[in-house]
């Protein structure tokens, strides 16, 4: 039995080996390009990230902060992704790709965790639904290209489920201990997660009472403490801190003054609505491509049904995964949030879980049906999801270039090719940072080399590349250039005399 097991157990670690390898080719497949340009918070991050990991400094001047102030203290980056990122740049130096790719490191994480979860529930066969079902989530692949805080609660929540699953089937203490441990990190991994906070602690407690009913009263109110004191000490600890980062702790998402019932619940209402879900996805352009929902519409048949067998089948954890999905929002008429599927991703793990059981029980037909059942449903869900990646990879960049920041990366990375290659000295228009001061600022971070400051009217400098706006391209038409077509480019002098 031993053997047995010690043979799965290589061939697993050899499958999450493979996994991770193709899938961090796939989802890191044009990460620069797609979506087009760099998102505001994403070179806040960066430029904090590129800061810390050199200096051990962000850019207002805090020593290894708990949470990161990026725009004069109006906006705070969560320390999950934050020092995820700084790790990542201290180990490999800051680069645009290695920022973005921080997101599918948590993508892939959660895809293989996910598979656990599925194999802790119903065997390898559930766990390998589980994660196809995952991977193919639109969702998934967008957040996995955007250098954002996000995709970060995603494995927290997906451990916090494991925990309570493990103890379901083995009773053992320590898993509350993890269980209310996961649940507390997750609070630092994205602001929304305020918000869910609550509704999983109160979730966690009643399941962890109802599989302790038969017990005597004593040993219930201690298993339940078990799990409590652990995930306590997490919000405590935000409230002794909230001082030092003054709205770090709600962020955006603090309450909007008291909400009417009918703010409350169409925002509720509004998580649900199927044409979101299922078609057209976030309100936000960074976050949808807008011609498909937050879950692919070829798997709501599989969610539908599998909706149905959890609520006749009554297994006490599958009641909890289906009363998370449906309480997950509860309180984001808080927050005034509609159709924002980019705080919504918690929900990912418990939509995984249902899909994935509607698709288990369709097994259980018979022959001809199921495999019928199958060829269909399989068939529409990797026509949908080709569908999808066509639009994402080639035309939703076309379509969002104007929400996004121009892609400054084309003229750094250049410039900073013929300084490595040709040991051109390099410089930067001393104006040019006014374009978008926070992503000129992380690509400096990203940058081989120190940029001198070059003023208009100035001489080009013998050997030197030049980072310029187009109109001084247009001036300088005599002089060797590269221009991006995006509003800027360089003046290259390979000369050994200054050009005027």
């Amino acid at each position: 039995m031993n053997t047995f097991h010690g043979i799965v157990m290589n061939k697993l670690v050899i499958f999450f080996l493979a996994f991770f390898i193709l899938g961090f080719l796939f989802f890191s497949f044009r990460i620069t390009d797609v979506p087009p340009g760099i998102n505001g918070d994403e070179a806040a991050i960066g430029y904090n990230a590129a800061l810390v990991a050199k200096t051990g400094h962000d850019s207002s001047g805090r020593f290894l902060p708990l949470f990161v102030s990026a725009f004069d203290l109006t906006d705070w980056k969560q320390p999950i992704t934050f020092y995820s990122t700084v790790l990542a740049f201290k180990l490999f130096g800051p680069t645009f790709i290695l920022l973005r790719e921080v997101s599918v490191v948590f993508v892939l994480i959660s895809a293989i965790l996910i598979f656990l979860l599925g194999r802790e529930l119903m065997g390898l066969k559930f766990a390998f639904i589980s994660l196809f079902i995952f991977i193919t989530i639109p969702s998934v692949l967008i957040q996995s290209h955007l250098a954002l805080e996000n995709i970060a609660p995603v494995p927290f929540t997906i451990l916090w489920l494991l925990m309570l699953a493990k103890y379901k089937n083995t009773f053992k203490q320590k898993f509350l201990y993890l269980g209310g441990l996961f649940l507390g990190i997750d609070l630092f991994s994205y602001s929304a997660v305020r918000i869910i906070f609550p509704i999983f602690c109160l979730l966690s407690i009643g399941f962890v009472y109802y599989l302790n009913r038969k017990k005597n009263f004593r040993f219930k109110i201690c298993s339940i403490l078990k799990f409590s004191v652990i995930v306590a000490i997490f919000p405590f600890f935000m409230l002794a801190i909230k001082d030092q980062y003054p709205g770090a702790i709600l962020a955006y998402n603090r309450p909007h003054g008291v909400p009417t019932y009918q703010e409350f619940v169409i925002s509720y209402i509004s998580s649900y609505d199927p044409s979101f879900l299922f078609i057209q996805g976030d309100s936000t352009p960074y976050h949808s491509t807008g011609k498909q929902g937050v879950f692919l519409l070829a798997t709501l048949p599989l969610f539908v049904f599998g909706i149905w067998r959890i609520a006749q089948r009554k297994d006490p954890f599958l009641i909890l995964i289906l009363l998370t999905f449906l309480l997950t929002p509860a309180f984001y008429g808080l927050a005034a949030s509609i159709h924002r599927g980019s705080r919504l991703l918690s929900l990912l793990p418990t939509f995984t879980i249902i899909t994935s059981f509607g698709a288990v029980e369709l097994f259980k037909l018979k022959k001809f049906w199921k495999n019928l059942a199958i060829f269909i449903i399989c068939g529409l869900i990797i026509l949908n999801y080709l569908d999808f990646t066509r639009d994402y990879f080639y035309d939703y960049p076309n379509r969002v270039k104007s929400e996004f920041a121009k892609p400054y990366q084309l003229v750094f990375e250049k410039a900073g090719q013929l300084v490595k290659s040709d040991d051109f000295t390099p410089y930067i228009q001393s104006d040019f940072r006014g374009q978008n001061e926070i992503a000129i600022d992380f690509f400096e971070q990203t940058f081989p080399g120190n940029l001198k400051s070059w003023k208009e009217g100035q001489a080009v400098p013998a050997g030197s590349v030049i980072i310029v706006s187009d109109y001084i391209l247009a001036k300088k038409k005599e002089i060797p250039q590269f221009n991006t077509g995006e509003g800027f480019g360089l003046l290259i002098n390979q000369t050994k005399n200054a050009i005027r």
